[in-house]
């Protein structure tokens, strides 16, 4: 029983750690001639959290966009750290980060933005992974 509320605890802990894509947000156009923001919200956390890194890709979906198991990383868009700070001047945003992505000459059409994210978590720094995804239209 004792190991059952210790499996709970940890599963509780990393869905609290749980990122979040701000925007886009599913069925947001993003211009394939450009580039586009991509804001991540990182909760807030009672335990120590070490961030280690953040992929950002996006994969054109054509006829399998309501399919999730067909998604993948096709085309990274960013590799790299993840740094998530508080803004004084807009408190309600909590912990975020922007990043601003080049788009140029990529498909129209449907598309899947995948944020694939690693993070240490408590004293003993355990890893935990975590994915999100939404769908944009690249017009």
């Amino acid at each position: 029983m004792k190991s059952f509320f210790v499996l709970a605890s940890l599963a509780a802990c990393a869905l609290a750690q749980r990122l979040s894509i701000l925007e886009p947000t599913t069925g947001n156009s993003i211009s394939s001639s450009g580039s586009f923001t991509v804001e991540l919200h990182q909760a807030q956390s009672t335990s120590d959290v070490d961030q280690v890194s953040v992929v950002i890709a996006l994969t054109p979906c054509y006829d399998v966009c309501d399919d999730p198991s067909q998604w993948g990383l096709a085309t990274v868009l960013y590799n790299g750290a993840f740094n998530p700070q508080y803004n004084t001047s807009q408190p309600q945003k909590g912990l975020y980060q922007d990043f601003v992505l080049p788009l140029s000459g990529w498909p129209t059409g449907g598309s899947v933005l995948s944020v694939a994210h690693l993070l240490d978590i408590g004293a003993l720094r355990i890893p935990s992974f975590d994915y999100s995804a939404v769908q944009v239209n690249v017009v």
